[in-house]
């Protein structure tokens, strides 16, 4: 059967151009898919399934943003099985497995907006109750933070921060509001603000006859949409300031514009100009956000203008994640490399500015991106905290969501559109969560990445890749390559080494192999790696040491619990991490014992720039 199956493939190829399909096994690692990981590159886009909060979800990455995560960060290594599939049958795989990314992304998404919808109709009826509660914290207003804090509709105290625009704000809004009128007449943005809130009070309850229409505009979207919108315009006509922590200006040399960097700037200024005025007479039931974006954005050119130095907007997301420098005094010299590598970023795409450029929304995002980054690199130095991720392309700064307009919706009709949902929602969660059920053994990574592969070629998945896997094999990820490579012996498989093998191999190349090996296995002397805080505590690498393993391990083991013990007295202090710690490096370093490797050691601080991803797979 096999060799029939490999002749329908030589001669479904023979007609056809070959177009590889890229098997990607990733090795274990402590932290998340410590027992390996599966993937499908299809060009430069790969996808995989991963375990989320109970569920087995398609992921689709760049192949180069993949590579760098799992083999430089996360130091694992990745073998690539490369599958000669006709241009028909990679068009198929493609095709399949972007639907299903796009659909997944917009079932949950639906799931969410009505989960928003519930919570949005229980808020709205407590306000009129005698104990109103507090609008749920999903319940969020996109961009409007960029102008407005709790404080501008409550009692809550005033920010502060080192974002004062008023004077910015009063130039280009009063600029915008004069040319809307010369436009559209005089009271034309009275009468928006007034058809906004219209469209608020009569907002309809939500409609319930078809909830899983998953292209449903729903209740709590059109509402945030409407409010979002009506907030912006009101910004515009008060020429209300950004709020005293959405932006920021860059000090000293690196900050200051020259001649060149004005006339774009001034340049990008009018297109601002325009795209607000185009955004006021938008279909888009966004347009708010947008507007609030623009907005921003004017402001903030405007007072790097008038003062002559950069000013951007903050990018980083509320929830971006936070480290604590000081942890990592050992990674000095890499952080250190990450400043200066912000630093010439910023300084090099600034200078590229030039009179004759024509600075465009992608432009300017990129110069907002790498100024951001680099100052708060440079913050770091002396405040010992650095937003390590969570920047974003578009500078959205949420707000929670205020009581301000408020549909005229009736007590009865609430408990009636909430009674409704509740008793519906609940059956539509849990259909979700049994399709993407995850299962160790029946829907894992593997299972799930050959089930949709078959799905999407049916019949011909045999003759089309000209083989199959053995299904009592695609349950582990180091078992179901191995019966890959039988099953295909025409693939060509490749190992991808990880940073530290990269590494290992050059010293080995230039220095006497066994002192390499003495100083480089343990990470008390070694030069190839620095203690990693996010990593277990051990003493020994085991990916590289096949014989003294065991012995390796049993001092890893020792390690492991040393942690612990400290860490059960640092309990009350740390609320567990250390002794939550140490348990895990006992579990990395129980498997050592029997000649079986998990842990490889991580680098946080490793820079793209130094070490390019070979993931252009042919």
């Amino acid at each position: 059967m096999k060799r029939l199956a490999g002749l329908l493939a030589l001669l479904w190829l023979g007609g056809a151009n070959a177009k590889p399909i890229h098997y990607l096994y990733i090795e274990a690692n402590e932290g998340t898919a410590s027992g390996g990981h599966v993937a499908l590159q299809l060009e430069d886009t790969v996808f995989h399934y991963q375990y989320s909060d109970g569920l087995i979800r398609l992921a689709k990455d760049d192949g180069a943003a993949f590579d760098f995560d799992y083999r430089y960060l996360q130091n694992r290594n990745l073998r690539a099985a490369d599958i000669e599939v006709s241009d028909d049958s990679f068009a198929v795989l493609q095709d399949y497995f972007n639907r299903q990314f796009w659909d997944q992304d917009r079932q949950f998404k639906h799931f969410q907006a009505l989960e928003n919808d519930r919570q949005l109709l229980a808020w709205l009826l407590s306000l009129k109750t005698a104990a109103p509660a507090l609008p749920h914290p999903a319940l969020k207003l996109p961009a409007a933070g960029l102008f407005y804090a709790a404080g501008n509709f409550d009692d809550t105290p005033p920010e502060s921060g080192p974002c004062q625009t008023q004077a910015a704000a009063d130039s280009v809004t009063g600029q915008l509001r004069r040319q809307l009128e010369q436009k559209h007449g005089a009271g034309y943005l009275a009468q928006r603000i007034d058809n906004q809130t219209q469209s608020i009070l009569h907002l309809a309850p939500p409609d319930l006859a078809n909830l899983n229409g998953e292209s449903n505009y729903t209740f709590s979207q059109a509402y945030l949409d409407k409010l979002n919108g009506l907030l912006a315009l009101q910004a515009l006509q008060a020429s209300k300031p950004l709020s005293a922590t959405a932006c920021h200006a860059l000090a000293g040399e690196d900050g200051r514009l020259d001649p060149a960097q004005i006339s774009a700037l001034q340049g990008y200024r009018l297109q601002l100009m325009h795209s607000a005025q185009n955004l006021l007479n938008s279909k888009r039931p966004d347009w708010g956000q947008a507007l609030f974006v623009s907005l921003a954005r004017l402001v903030a050119t405007e007072q790097s203008l008038a003062g002559g130095q950069w000013v951007f907007l903050d990018d980083f997301a509320p929830d971006a994640t936070v480290i604590d420098t000081a942890r990592y005094a050992n990674q000095a010299a890499a952080m250190q490399q990450h400043f200066l590598a912000a630093q010439n970023r910023w300084r090099r795409q600034r200078q590229a500015l030039t009179a004759a450029q024509t600075l465009d929304d992608l432009g300017y995002a990129d110069l907002e991106l790498a100024a951001n980054r680099y100052r708060e690199w440079q913050a770091s130095q002396s405040q010992h905290t650095l937003r390590y991720q969570g920047q974003q392309a578009l500078p959205l700064k949420p707000l929670a969501l205020p009581n301000r307009v408020l549909p005229q919706l009736s007590a009865q009709q609430l408990r009636q559109s909430l009674t409704a949902l509740q008793s519906r929602l609940p059956d539509i969660g849990d259909r979700l969560h049994r399709h993407y059920a995850y299962d160790l053994f029946s829907r894992n990574c593997v299972t799930e990445l050959f089930r949709h592969i078959d799905l999407a070629l049916g019949s011909e998945t045999e003759p089309r890749l000209g083989g199959r896997l053995n299904p009592a094999w695609q349950i582990i990820p180091f078992t179901a390559f191995a019966d890959l490579r039988r099953q295909y012996p025409d693939s060509r498989t490749r190992l991808l080494p990880s940073l530290r093998r990269q590494q290992l191999a050059e010293r080995y190349a230039e220095e006497f192999a066994p002192w390499v090996f003495a100083r480089e296995s343990n990470v008390l002397t070694a030069e190839l790696y620095r203690y990693n805080p996010d990593d277990t505590a051990f003493l020994f690498f085991t990916d590289d040491s096949l014989l003294p393993r065991p012995l390796f391990g049993a001092f890893n083991l020792l390690a492991g619990l040393g942690q612990s013990l400290w860490g059960l007295l640092q309990s009350p202090l740390d609320a567990g991490a250390a002794l939550h710690n140490g348990t895990r490096g006992v579990l990395m370093s129980l498997p050592e014992l029997v000649f079986i490797n998990i842990r490889k050691g991580s680098y946080k601080f490793v820079l793209p720039e130094q070490w390019p991803p070979a993931v252009a797979l042919p």
